[in-house]
């Protein structure tokens, strides 16, 4: 069956706002499978829009009936370890997450040599994810993170566990601090919002407040920063420094646009992997200390990214990309 693109736009609203009737479902389901493409289309939408969705239960009863019509359907995995595109909406326990790939499992947690289980979301490379915590607390996660949290906070603290880069928005509960566990330091709070990027193979690692106040505890000191403050600690040195910083750039990546400021092709190279799922080779020594700043936009491929890159570079190179698009090789001209 084809659709025009304003009908294709108007089911795959329906879709992600949980009210496509299940009479349309077939049909979008029929035009999925009737061409390989289909699918990424409606992947890039839902990707494109996923912040809009009002009812994600809906959505995740939707996309259970769904899945299991398509082609590809009988290949997901079951049991313990759900693994979903990332575009379906998934209720994981009082968790609503929402990601392309996402994996969700029971992980057991050691600090202060006591163990408990928590809830961990895997977000692969080139997706984002939301999660609301049994709080009312919103985390948004960007691609290739880990984020670990219990199904209730019963405990003293609100602990969870950070390895990659997320936007939180913490509901206020002075009793009760929330805690975030990184690799490279931990953050406390009681009621805030703040940007944090703890990736374990970036050599920088920063948290950006933009509302309320922080503590960050790291080799037992606490240092405290101000919204509009940026904490950034290169790991390599252990060395921290405090700057101020523009609070619009540093949740950008929620809508898809990255930014760079004064990175070399080594640490742009590392978003750029992340942000499109791809793998990026620099063959030539020289190319890895070429330093650029911008935005990059949502809609700008990968491909249009490194010729701004290229063009900007007082070297000059030339981008390769093996036949499956996931390889993408860097060579000096």
């Amino acid at each position: 069956m084809y659709y025009g693109f304003q009908d294709k736009q108007k089911i795959f609203q329906q879709y992600l706002q949980g009210e496509l009737p299940e009479s349309k479902e077939s049909q979008l389901v029929d035009w999925i499978n009737s061409a390989d493409d289909n699918l990424q289309v409606f992947k890039n939408y839902i990707a494109e829009n996923e912040f809009t969705q009002r009812h994600a239960a809906e959505t995740q009863k939707a996309w259970l009936r769904i899945r299991g019509k398509l082609h590809s359907g009988s290949n997901a995995p079951r049991h313990k370890k759900i693994s979903l595109p990332g575009w379906a909406k998934v209720a994981a326990l009082v968790a609503i997450a929402f990601v392309s790939g996402i994996i969700i499992n029971n992980v057991t947690h050691t600090k202060n040599e006591e163990a408990y289980v928590l809830n961990e979301i895997i977000v692969p490379g080139g997706e984002k994810s939301q999660v609301i915590l049994s709080d009312g607390s919103r985390v948004f996660l960007n691609a290739n993170t880990h984020f670990k949290y219990p199904s209730s906070f019963n405990r003293k603290e609100r602990e969870v566990v950070l390895s990659g880069e997320a936007f939180f928005e913490i509901e206020k509960d002075a009793s009760k601090p929330f805690v975030v566990e990184t690799p490279g330091f931990d953050v406390r709070v009681t009621g805030t919002s703040f940007n944090l990027s703890a990736y374990t193979d970036d050599n920088i690692n920063s948290i950006t407040l933009h509302s309320g106040s922080v503590a960050i505890e790291k080799n037992g000191h606490e240092y405290k920063i101000n919204p509009g403050d940026k904490f950034v600690l290169n790991k390599k040195t252990n060395r921290y420094k405090i700057v101020q910083t523009d609070l619009a750039n540093s949740s950008l990546w929620k809508e898809g646009v990255s930014v760079v400021e004064n990175l070399d092709l080594r640490e742009i190279q590392k978003i750029l992997e992340r942000r499109f799922n791809v793998k990026i080779e620099i063959a030539d020594e020289q190319l890895k200390d070429i330093r650029y700043t911008g935005h990059f936009k949502q809609h700008e491929t990968l491909d249009e990214i490194l010729a701004l890159i290229r063009d900007a570079s007082p070297i000059k190179f030339n981008v390769e990309f093996n036949k499956t698009k996931d390889v993408v090789t860097i060579r000096k001209k």
